[in-house]
């Protein structure tokens, strides 16, 4: 809304233009007129007293002084007496009238005008005086008069001659006066013809921009009413009240409603179930309030609708504020969703059945594994009980072979189910320090004898030098080196098995170089490969199940690092074990040897031993015994429970499949019965492939889980050997081993859009089980539980999954599940954060990495 309401200010500015040059060109006018008048009243203030009226009267004064100075020369001026006195009465009238003229023109107030003119008014005093005297004092007076008369005719020419002198002067300013006026005007003329030529060209561009603007809108708008009036979807336009302005015919026959039901109506009560109504009403006013448009993208929602029928159905909302000329509204896009919502109710189904069927192979395979090693355990455990008895050389030689023979069908059974653990429940790496080189040392000796046998020299190269200290997973390490140094060993003749280490930057390399028979390029990959056995020179007296490449890849994948292989036919084999380089913290010589045949001392305990397999039972209570504890031995978790209850005991010793009850039962009803064995350490043994979940064990108070088949030594140690207590990690809301997973598989940005959506969806179930109340239909509960479920399955087994799993069980069960739907919305907030934050983190990356490539060390053989 912020974009929408911003724009109006350069529209404001295309509004005015036309106002603001209409005033200026306003302006430019007035000035010009104003001007005018200037020049007008300029006019009025020029001087002209200097015109012809002053130069006639100076004209006429002259010509009479003329004539009667004419007169006074004559031959017989005393015979003109009238005519004098006429000529000087017409003098005196023409100097009044001089005097006159003279009084109107300001400029000629000046005082050599004033002193000019009165000599003039003197010496014509003096004229009109005489003038009245007799005839005979007339005469007397002429020749003076003609004296005093061409004196004056003198001094009204130096008058005269100054008078013109200063008219032309005049005339000159006046002339700079209106030039100056005319200027000021052609001057503001031209500005202001240049300004409406401005303003034309403007208006001429803006009429031509209008126009096509009028155009564009005129295409856009048909484009759009033809978008509006063919779209599939219903398009919905409302005012922030939510009543109907417009919609196009998609709306009426998504909602069955007329168009004149639909205008004016509120579209939250018309097209909108009621139980619901309040809740997406808030929703919808809490996305439009709280999103930016140009940061979040249209609102998408996905919301319950209602048929004119009264049919529910399911939309997808697309809401997007915009601004009109009329106000604000909210432009609605609608989807029904109900085909998608099937589609994704079958796909669930779908990943259902095939989880279904991989945890039928899971539950064959554990079954298989507890018929199969029930009976090896037997028969190890009376081998090794048989050996330790009195035996002349030939019945040791014959238990040796069966001893061997059993180890050779465990290691078959191990590797097998192996396979199904890794792909059930991929472990996760634990690391801690342990002595590298004590490690390879007991490996080493382990196939030394079996190298010599077949003539070959087994030898060990350090060539970074002694390592020390390691921090990583000697268990897991042990299981590797043993592979390849048995693989090494079997398909060599009399020749070299080199076991090369090498610190290279930060990881650590460990490679086993033999001189065997070799492996051709194309199999390279396929020895690692399950079940994949290569044909070779010895007619099959190697022999093995296929296995161990397969599992030592994972094994190493697990700890971070990758096996790779380079070989040829007849050159011999190089497999390269490629690890990360963590230094232990620990002194090597501070770490204790992991010899198998080191046993701890201990006092004699007492040990409730509760096993149903009577063969079983025997072997342990075999090897207990002649470590000198005491042992009570039940045949059931009753027999069991009912021993513990009666007495205390140092250790329980369970296995975990049992009828009526099994371990995880009798340890939990130890723990939680308050009885004398309480307190007690309590031991596990099973024979299943899949051990039970570390959370179960710990949930039931097991401290420590065996896998059968346990040799004497082993189960000796476990039962003196306390467990160091650690504080188990928090558990993270989202699998981010499965995001990597999926990002890898399907790019940053579908994942990105992927994490959206279950936002999305997660958000309406969360409301819809809101809606449901606190005790909702089990039917309803049931089906929103495993849409989210199935939903966020995809990101990993959460905290979230496993609280949607176990309340589905008690829904199926008809067992209390307040509590669960209870915990479920800080589980989806949290959930919802986490994915949030990845998604962030996706872009984040996106925006750093163009490319959009993961880079992982490199780990390939070497050369």
């Amino acid at each position: 809304m912020d974009a929408l309401r911003a724009s109006p200010a350069s529209t404001v500015w295309h509004k005015l233009r036309l106002p603001v040059a209409a005033l200026v060109v306003a302006t430019c006018a007035a000035t010009i007129i104003a001007l005018a008048f200037d020049a007008r009243q300029r006019f009025f203030h020029i001087q002209f007293d200097l015109s012809e009226t002053v130069e006639h009267e100076l004209t006429e004064l002259e010509s009479e002084l003329a004539r009667l100075t004419t007169m006074l020369a004559g031959p017989a001026p005393a015979t003109q007496l009238a005519g004098l006195r006429q000529s000087m009465d017409g003098i005196g009238m023409r100097m009044r009238r001089l005097d006159a003229t003279f009084a109107a023109a300001e400029i000629l107030r000046t005082q050599p005008y004033a002193e000019g003119l009165a000599e003039l008014n003197r010496r014509s005093g003096r004229l009109l005086a005489t003038a009245t005297l007799q005839d005979a004092a007339l005469t007397a007076e002429l020749t003076p008069l003609l004296t005093e008369t061409r004196d004056m005719l003198d001094a009204l020419s130096t008058l005269a001659e100054q008078a013109r002198a200063d008219h032309q002067v005049q005339i000159a300013a006046n002339r700079a006066v209106i030039g100056a006026a005319l200027l000021r005007l052609v001057v503001l003329t031209v500005v202001l013809v240049l300004v409406l030529s401005v303003v034309s060209v403007q208006l001429m561009r803006l009429y031509l921009r209008s126009r096509e603007q009028a155009d564009a809108a005129r295409r856009t708008g048909a484009r759009l009413e033809t978008i509006f009036r063919t779209s599939a979807d219903a398009i919905l336009v409302t005012d922030w009240t939510g009543r109907v302005l417009d919609c196009n015919r998609a709306t009426l026959a998504i909602f069955g409603h007329p168009r004149e039901r639909l205008f004016g109506a509120d579209a939250m009560d018309l097209l909108f179930p009621q139980d619901a109504r309040d809740e997406q009403r808030l929703r919808v006013t809490q996305a439009l309030q709280t999103s930016d448009p140009r940061i979040d993208g249209p609102l998408r929602l996905e919301l319950e609708a209602i048929h004119a029928d009264g049919s529910r159905f399911p939309v997808e909302v697309s809401l997007a504020p915009a601004r009109v000329e009329g106000g604000d509204i909210i432009v609605a896009l609608m989807r029904d969703i109900s085909a998608r919502r099937r589609a994704e109710r079958e796909l669930t189904e779908a990943r259902d059945r095939a989880l279904a069927g991989e945890q039928a192979k899971a539950d064959f395979l554990a079954v298989m594994s507890h018929e199969m090693r029930t009976p090896l355990n037997g028969l190890v455990g009376s081998i090794e009980l048989l050996a330790q008895t009195p035996l002349d050389r030939r019945q040791r030689e014959l238990v040796t072979v069966l001893g061997a023979s059993a180890e050779i069908l465990l290691d078959h059974v191990n590797s097998v189910l192996d396979i199904a653990r890794s792909e059930a429940r991929p472990a996760d790496a634990e690391f801690i320090d342990f002595d590298f080189e004590r490690l390879l040392e007991d490996c080493i000796a382990n196939q030394a004898s079996i190298a010599a046998s077949g003539g070959n020299v087994l030898e060990q190269r350090p060539l970074s030098g002694r390592i020390g200290a390691l921090r990583s997973e000697p268990a897991r390490l042990r299981q590797v080196m043993l592979n390849l140094l048995g693989n090494a060993v079997k398909f060599t003749r009399n020749g070299h098995i080199i076991v090369e280490t090498q610190i290279i930057e930060d990881w650590l390399e460990i490679r086993v170089i033999d001189s065997g028979i070799g492996i051709a390029p194309e199999n390279h990959q396929r020895i690692f490969e399950d079940f994949v056995t290569l044909d070779s020179g010895y007619d099959r007296r190697s022999g093995g199940t296929g296995l161990g490449l397969g599992i030592a890849r994972r094994l190493a994948r697990i700890m971070g690092g990758d096996i790779t292989v380079t070989s040829a036919p007849g050159s011999g084999s190089r497999f390269t074990l490629r690890l990360p380089f963590r230094p232990g913290t620990a002194p090597a010589a501070a770490l204790a040897p992991d010899a198998a045949d080191s046993l701890p001392a201990a006092a004699p305990l007492t040990v409730l031993l509760i096993e149903d397999n009577d063969i079983n039972r025997f072997i342990a209570q075999s090897f207990l015994e002649s470590a000198g504890h005491e042992v009570v031995a039940t045949r059931s978790g009753l027999e069991g429970l009912a021993e513990a209850d009666r007495r205390t005991f140092d250790v329980v010793l369970t296995d975990i499949s049992m009828p009526v009850l099994d371990g995880l039962q009798v340890a939990r009803r130890i723990r939680d019965g308050g009885g004398p064995s309480a307190g007690s350490r309590i031991l596990a043994l099973t024979a299943h492939s899949l051990a039970a979940e570390p959370e179960a064990l710990s949930r039931a108070g097991i401290d420590v889980c065996l896998q059968k088949p346990i040799g004497r030594a082993a189960l000796l140690r476990a039962l003196v050997t306390a467990p160091e207590p650690t504080a188990p990690p928090p558990p993270s809301a989202i699998d981010t081993d499965q995001m990597r997973e999926l990002r890898s598989q399907i790019g940053g940005p579908a994942l990105a859009a992927l994490i959206r959506q279950m936002i999305l969806d997660g958000d309406a179930v969360m409301s819809r089980l809101r809606a449901l109340g606190s005790e909702p239909p089990p039917d309803a509960a049931r089906r929103l539980a495993h849409q989210m479920a199935g939903a966020i399955s995809t990101f990993g087994s959460g905290p979230l999954h496993q609280r949607l799993t176990r309340l589905l069980d008690a829904l199926r069960q008809g067992a209390p599940a307040g509590a669960d739907l209870a915990a479920l919305p800080d589980l989806w907030q949290a959930t919802r954060t986490a994915l949030a934050d990845e998604a962030r983190a996706l872009r984040q990356a996106e925006a750093h990495a163009p490319d959009g490539a993961d880079h992982h060390p490199a780990m390939g053989a070497q050369g």
